[in-house]
C-alpha cells in the first residue's frame, strides 16, 4: 500500500509526539506524587533505545522529524529517571534491602543497552530499532498494567499517559504495519500484529485505569516494613 510522504511524516509527528506527552506526563505526576510513573525495565528501555537512536541515526539522517522528537524523548528520560531514584528507593523491598537499589536499577539499565547492542550486532541500525521499539512497547503496556494492578489505585498515573500510549502505540503500527515503509520493503507484518497486541493491551489499560480509584496523599500511612511484607506497590524484579 502506497501513501504520500506527508502522511507518513505525519504519522512519525503524531506517534513522535504521543510519547513526548507520555513522558511530560509521567514526569509532572511522578514529581506530583513523589512516586515513579514508568516501571523500570520500560524506562531504561526506552531511555537505550532513545540513545541509540539519536547518536547512530542522527549521524546518518541529521535532523530529522524521527531524530528531533527521539532527542526531546531522551531528555524526558533523563528527567523520568531522576523520579525513579529519587522516589523508587522508598519502596524497594527489605530483601535484598535499600542499599542495593542503586546498584540493581544501575544494572537494568545496563542489561537493557545489552540487549540493544546485541540485536544491532544480529540484525543492523534501522531493522532492530524498529523490532525492539515494538517490543519494548508491548512490554511497557503489559508493565503499566501489572503497576496499576499492584498500586490497586492512580498513584503517579493518570489517563493522559493512558491515551497517549495508545495513540504512540497505533501510528506506528499503521506506519509499519499497515501502510509499510522502504526499510521492510512494504508492511511487516510481524510488527503489525505486535502492535495490534500494544494496542489491545493498551485499551485495557486505559479501562481498569478508569475504573481505579483516585490516589490521595492522605492514604501514604503504611510504613516501609509494611509495604515491603505486602509487596506494597514496587517489587523491583517484576517492575
Amino acid at each position: 500500500m502506497e501513501s504520500s510522504p506527508i502522511f507518513l511524516n505525519l504519522l512519525i509527528i503524531v506517534g513522535g509526539l504521543s510519547w513526548i506527552t507520555l513522558y511530560g506526563e509521567a514526569v509532572r505526576v511522578g514529581l506530583r506524587d513523589k512516586s515513579y510513573a514508568i516501571p523500570l525495565w520500560a524506562i531504561g528501555l526506552n531511555f537505550s533505545w532513545a540513545v541509540i537512536y539519536t547518536i547512530f541515526a542522527g549521524r546518518l539522517e541529521g535532523p530529522s522529524h524521527q531524530v528531533v522528537l527521539t532527542s526531546v524523548r531522551l531528555v524526558l528520560d533523563i528527567l523520568i529517571f531522576y523520579t525513579w531514584f529519587r522516589f523508587g528507593v522508598k519502596h524497594f523491598p527489605s530483601n535484598p534491602g535499600e542499599q542495593w537499589f542503586v546498584p540493581w536499577s544501575l544494572l537494568v539499565i545496563a542489561v537493557c543497552f545489552i540487549l540493544q547492542g546485541g540485536v544491532i550486532l544480529q540484525f543492523g541500525l534501522y531493522s532492530s530499532l524498529a523490532y525492539m521499539a515494538f517490543l519494548q512497547n508491548l512490554a511497557m503496556s503489559l508493565l503499566f498494567i501489572a503497576m496499576l494492578a499492584r498500586r490497586k489505585r492512580r498513584k503517579a498515573q493518570s489517563m493522559v499517559i493512558a491515551y497517549a500510549k495508545l495513540t504512540g502505540s497505533l501510528a506506528p503500527t499503521i506506519l509499519y504495519g499497515v501502510l509499510g515503509t522502504e526499510l521492510f520493503h512494504g508492511p511487516n507484518y510481524l510488527l503489525l500484529v505486535i502492535g495490534i497486541l500494544s494496542c489491545l493491551f493498551d485499551l485495557i489499560y486505559i479501562s481498569l485505569l478508569s475504573k481505579a480509584k483516585p490516589y490521595e496523599k492522605k492514604e501514604q500511612t503504611t510504613t516501609i516494613i509494611q509495604r515491603n511484607m505486602t509487596g506494597g506497590e514496587f517489587d523491583a524484579f517484576r517492575s
